[in-house]
């Protein structure tokens, strides 16, 4: 596999979304403190980050295969600074709405355009091409808590992490501006029928959905693992959020074995392994309550969760790689739906249930995840063999 500059730039970028995933997490417990927010509220902010994150992947995803992909990284990374910085200043509710706004439609436009572009670019090695990008969001992921929490214990000011998470995407814009980004060769013109075609095939409806309820799951780890710790086992803040670390550094080392792996073994094949052993470990958290052995268990959780987005991406890509940002984009989109619905649904549970019961959210999640990969592992292997 060849890297060129415009790799390195977009390992960039995927680290500050990374970041910006769960720099917010390890913040609940002081915007709670500094303003009251109720676990419900807080669950209305990822829902609102979640619905622009929708709306930009999206829109962005499919404009990029008309119109190229460079404008809309540009415009992604501006917005998702914009934002970070506008949650420093924020001194009150309607202020953080509005800067978590602008955060959801940075960061779908960053997402679904380095997806798109990465798929263009990686040729027949999209496993290995899409895993080490997401390797890198991994990076940017479990360094998220340990800047919030040096910014917070170290520093005195939380609110540092999200100046330099926000350093990020400024960097990112300055390096990709100079880039001349080609477009990739395609046989026909992409239509707006093509995307109605897409919408309606049924391996992509399987894939859709299968986004839909991962990118839930693992957004209501980010959002909610740090509180879910402190108030049902009593561990202090920085434990918290250091598990959270933890769990990304599981999800980093996996993104980097599963995309070497996906190639040899097969993307569908890879999935169903991958989210079996997801659901399994979530299991797990339900029947163990000493903390050294649940935090293990999040690092394993991490692991298995790991390659299924890439492998989704990098299955999609192979079966309609002439439809790279169109693809993405509803992928990603789907995903989104998944992340703004998920981690609200926690909240409204563990507002009247409990956190513990509200983690049956993800944990059913989970279980729905792995019977649409064998779903669609079936499909495959018959379309194969007919």
């Amino acid at each position: 596999m060849t890297f060129t500059k415009t790799h390195f730039v977009g390992y960039l970028g995927f680290v500050s979304l990374g970041l910006a995933n769960t720099i917010i997490g390890p913040a609940i417990p002081s915007l709670i403190n500094e303003f009251g927010m109720s676990f419900s509220l807080v669950g209305a902010l990822f829902f609102v980050q979640g619905v622009f994150y929708f709306i930009s992947v999206l829109s962005s995803g499919v404009a990029s295969d008309f119109f190229g992909k460079k404008p809309f990284l540009l415009i992604g990374a501006t917005l998702m600074a914009s934002g970070l910085i506008a949650f420093i200043l924020g001194r009150n509710e309607i202020a953080l709405f509005f800067s978590i706004a602008l955060i959801g439609t940075g960061v779908g436009a960053l997402d679904g355009g380095l997806n798109g572009l990465f798929i263009d670019i990686s040729g027949d090695q999209k496993g290995i091409g899409l895993g080490l990008l997401h390797m890198c969001f991994g990076i940017g992921a479990l360094s998220g808590p340990l800047i919030f929490t040096f910014a917070s214990a170290s520093l005195l000011n939380w609110r540092l992490a999200f100046l330099f998470t926000a350093c990020l995407p400024i960097l990112f814009f300055l390096l990709l501006f100079p880039i001349h980004l080609s477009k990739v060769g395609k046989e026909e013109t992409m239509r707006f029928s093509d995307v109605t075609m897409l919408l309606k095939n049924r391996i992509i409806i399987q894939l859709l959905l299968l986004l839909f309820v991962y990118v839930g799951a693992e957004q209501v780890i980010a959002g909610w693992l740090p509180t879910y710790l402190i108030n049902t086992r009593n561990v202090s803040h920085s434990i918290g959020s250091f598990t959270l670390s933890l769990f990304f550094i599981g999800l980093t080392i996996g993104r980097l074995l599963t995309g070497l792996i996906s190639d040899k073994v097969g993307y569908s094949r890879t999935l169903v392994l991958l989210s079996l052993g997801s659901a399994v470990f979530f299991a797990l958290v339900f029947t163990i309550q000493a903390i050294n052995p649940v935090v293990i268990i999040f690092i394993l959780l991490g692991f298995f969760l790991s390659g299924i987005y890439p492998t989704v991406m990098a299955q999609a890509g192979s079966i309609f790689p002439q439809y790279s940002g169109t693809i993405s984009g509803v992928l990603t989109a789907a995903g989104g739906i998944g992340g703004m619905l998920m981690p609200l649904g926690m909240g409204l549970v563990s507002e009247y249930a409990g956190l513990q019961v509200g983690l049956f959210v993800p944990l059913i999640s989970t279980i729905i995840m792995f019977f649409l990969s064998v779903l669609s592992f079936n499909y495959l292997k018959k379309r194969i063999q007919g």
